[in-house]
């Protein structure tokens, strides 16, 4: 199905019976190059319209003119309807490798116990097939907190390095005020920058211990840079709550986020849909239409009707 972005244009096409007439006469009062005259002859009373190629010329010159008309109103071939993709995000890991994550509170499927990090990994990687377009980074918080790989659409290389996660992985306490910072700092940066924030997702099982800056600052940070936080309590039920002050819980709601309390597997593997409920519903529809342009096709058209008068008009004035 054709259709156009400026059919307005299309309302010239209202003008072409308007220009018949001046160039009908055009055409059939041009005399030829070379034409026997005697008085003898008298007048052509065939009658007062164009005739034999002056038809054609005047054919090829409408029809150019119409196809130009039609190129300026941007048509476009209308197809299918396809899927349309989720637009790709930016999503920033911030997970804890400090020693406490070696517990072994965690059950896996055969119902053996396994530790934190071991399930953490596995709902980590869960989480990014899950997510097959969107941009990741990952930061990892012991002593201290850095980037461990930097934002990238390279979903292997980001698997290997989680693979590689282990408790205790630099350091025996776990500065998760300051991890906070770190992330929220990058964040703030490129919201400056004018670019879309990445979503914060903080891994960890609560207590902070060690670092410069406490929760209650990195939360007053976030509050201020209008950055919100998700978090998952990667301490189970029967552990007891998260320590600090504010808890996980007091960061994501009092940052504008959620709180995912994941205390045995199957709630950690379900993180996705948690995240998933709590992104706005977008009100454009699941599909679109392909498009494709058609204006270069009306342009040579027209240039071939053009090409066509011209030898034309060569032929008559021979």
């Amino acid at each position: 199905m054709i259709g156009f972005d400026s059919p307005w244009v299309l309302l010239l096409l209202v003008g072409l019976p308007l220009v018949y007439p001046a160039w009908s006469r055009r055409v059939r009062d041009r005399p030829p190059a070379r034409l026997l005259r005697h008085p003898a002859l008298g007048r052509d009373t065939d009658g007062d319209g164009p005739r034999g190629g002056q038809r054609w010329l005047l054919a090829a010159l409408l029809l150019a003119l119409a196809a130009l008309i039609v190129a300026l109103a941007r048509p476009v071939w209308v197809g299918e309807s396809v899927d349309r993709q989720a637009p790709a995000r930016s999503i920033v890991l911030l997970v804890d490798a400090s020693p406490s994550m070696s517990t072994r509170d965690f059950r896996d499927a055969e119902d053996q116990p396994v530790s934190r990090m071991a399930v953490m990994r596995e709902a980590l990687e869960a989480f990014i097939d899950a997510h097959p377009q969107d941009r990741f980074s990952l930061m990892v918080v012991t002593d201290s907190a850095g980037t461990l790989v930097p934002e990238t659409d390279d979903h292997g290389a980001l698997r290997f390095w989680i693979e590689q996660l282990e408790p205790g992985l630099d350091g025996s306490a776990t500065a998760l005020g300051d991890g906070l910072a770190v992330a929220m700092e990058s964040i703030a940066e490129r919201r400056e920058r004018g670019e879309a924030p990445p979503q914060l997702l903080v891994w960890t099982d609560g207590v902070n211990t060690g670092g410069e800056m406490s929760p209650a600052e990195a939360l007053t940070l976030a509050r201020a840079e209008n950055i919100e936080l998700f978090t998952i309590n990667l301490a189970p039920g029967d552990a007891g709550p998260a320590g600090g002050d504010p808890t996980l819980e007091d960061l994501a709601r009092l940052s504008g986020g959620e709180a995912i309390a994941a205390g045995d597997r199957e709630a950690l593997l379900a993180v996705t849909d948690v995240i998933e409920r709590h992104q706005p519903e977008s009100d454009a529809p699941d599909t679109r239409r392909e498009r494709h342009p058609l204006i270069a096709w009306f342009l040579a058209l027209g240039l071939a009707a053009l090409l066509v008068a011209q030898f034309l008009k060569v032929r008559l004035t021979a």
